[in-house]
């Protein structure tokens, strides 16, 4: 898990003030600090229960909140603060406040209460709510966030027509059967909607009580990156790859008009965030600019290109080198030339993708990756049987012999393929390969403490049979070894003659057992 500024109890504050209806700017106020920002991002993590263990976390008790409230306030709160108080409406315009939700019902003269609206582009009534046929709700979601949000209301009877006449049933509160839809964490609704649709449409439930009957309310925001596709096949409502619109009284696929308005739309959000992005990129001039891809983490400018962990993108600052401890504990990138990411911490950033010729290059230079284990892992997964190192990196990720076999049988390489390289590695497979002609003679230089000459590509690969040869660690020191490997390679490579890199790696395999097991 990672880790996180945000205590416990912190969380569970905010998730009793979300279930008050606080919104989101205003739940900020109270945890954010000089040296700690908590973003509107983070308090929408911990209502959809992706932020951290937050979804695990209950909520802080009635009196909890209550205290903590009454002792901000008194000394903290500025009048522009919104804070609901238990027994007090809210603002009409928050779209979960306890007044709005209310003011959608109205009880007839008989004492029967009705949702008031009926059903329109954005109220859709459901009589009973179940994870189990789940389909019939989700798809009212997603109608919903690709128009313009609304609400689905569960525990409300739909419109029915007899001979052509609306029944005297209809929209009448029957109230839900089961406490499902109350007890449910909210986490869960967001699961089943990630797993159906792309984006992820986004909800806030609610229970309302109507003299002693529960109504389940989803209300369902329009989302900002239209239009939300189905993933999946979901029972009979959803199908893969449609696309849901609400229309007056039903959700339905949407008709290509309103599609092409959709994307109309979006295009033209584009261009106006854009614009001035392109206008600041002239006035720096290509030298001075460079394009970071928050998607992906990656910075480029057409020639140089480097990526930023994915666990800081999220909260990214660059500041001036003067200021760079001015916020300490802030997750910070701190940006040296164009070629090294360090957090504030002074530790290089993360790679995201580790490839074989990363675990061969970062062995010969003798790198401290922040993932050793994930070299590991790509030398099982990728490394295709090749001869790669395994025990520099193991010795990095402090880790046993036991912990890497264990390590290497879980990964998702074939059985076989574990099974070869965790010999490899224990050392029942050996890498010692018998030296002979011109290689033996360069390996008995080698163990007189002598460093050949190297000058071509059949003197690399002597040289790095020689070095399979070696039986024990020669007098000359480690890192001039690897800088005779690392000049073959580059030899080899440059005269395009992989096949003579098998030999190389070979002897990468040899040092790694003989110095690092």
């Amino acid at each position: 898990m990672k880790p996180r500024s945000i205590s416990d109890f912190e969380i569970s504050l905010i998730k009793a003030m979300i279930n008050r209806g606080m919104k989101n700017k205003d739940i900020q106020f109270f945890f954010n600090r000089p040296d700690r920002s908590v973003n509107s991002g983070r308090i929408s993590g911990i209502r959809s229960g992706d932020y951290s263990n937050s979804s695990e976390i209950p909520n802080a008790s009635k009196t909890e909140l209550d205290n903590f409230l009454s002792k901000f306030v008194e000394t903290d709160v500025s009048a522009s603060v919104t804070v609901p108080l238990v027994g007090v409406l809210e603002d009409e315009q928050d779209p979960i406040s306890d007044i709005r939700l209310r003011s959608m019902f109205k009880k007839d003269s008989t004492g029967v209460w009705r949702f008031a609206h009926g059903e329109s582009d954005c109220h859709e009534c459901k009589e009973s709510f179940g994870f189990k046929y789940s389909d019939k709700w989700l798809r009212a979601v997603a109608s919903l966030a690709n128009n313009k949000g609304g609400y689905v209301i569960f525990g409300v009877k739909d419109k029915t027509v007899n001979d052509g006449k609306i029944s005297d049933d209809s929209y009448e509160v029957v109230g839900l059967k089961s406490k499902e839809f109350e007890n449910a964490d909210p986490v869960e609704f967001t699961k089943r909607l990630k797993a159906a649709f792309d984006p992820t449409p986004l909800v806030l439930p609610v229970t309302i009580d109507l003299d002693g009957v529960s109504v389940g309310i989803f209300y369902v925001s329009q989302h900002l990156s239209r239009p939300i596709i189905a993933l999946k096949n979901e029972g009979n409502q959803v199908r893969e790859s449609d696309i849901y619109f609400r229309y007056p009284g039903q959700s339905a696929r949407i008709k290509y008009s309103d599609l092409r308005a959709i994307l109309d739309e979006r295009d033209r959000l584009s261009r106006e965030q854009i614009i001035p992005m392109v206008q600041k990129l002239l006035s720096l001039g290509p030298r001075n600019a460079m394009i970071a891809d928050l998607s992906s983490g990656a910075l480029e400018d057409g020639e140089r290109s480097f990526v930023i962990d994915k666990d800081l993108v999220d909260a990214i600052k660059f500041i001036k080198k003067g200021e760079f401890d001015e916020t300490k504990g802030d997750r910070t990138l701190r940006l040296i030339g164009d070629v090294q990411a360090v957090d504030s911490q002074g530790k290089t950033i993360l790679k995201e993708f580790v490839t074989s010729s990363d675990v061969i290059n970062d062995f010969l230079d003798q790198k401290s990756p922040d993932s050793p284990k994930e070299y590991i892992r790509c030398a099982v997964e990728v490394g295709n049987g090749a001869w790669l190192p395994l025990l520099y990196f193991q010795k990095k990720a402090a880790m046993s012999s036991a912990e890497l076999s264990s390590y290497i049988l879980a990964t998702a390489a074939s059985k076989d393929r574990k099974r070869m390289y965790s010999d490899r590695a224990s050392g029942k497979i050996s890498s010692f390969r018998n030296a002979t002609g011109d290689a033996l003679q360069i390996l008995n230089m080698l163990k007189s403490g002598t460093l050949p000459k190297i000058d071509s590509s059949i003197d690399s690969t002597n040289f790095a049979r020689a070095v399979a040869g070696l039986d024990y660690k020669p007098k000359i020191p480690l890192e001039k070894l690897l800088n005779c490997l690392k000049k073959c390679k580059k030899i080899v490579l440059d005269a395009d003659e992989l096949s003579r890199m098998s030999a190389i790696r070979l002897a990468v395999a040899r040092l790694d057992f003989l110095y690092f097991r």
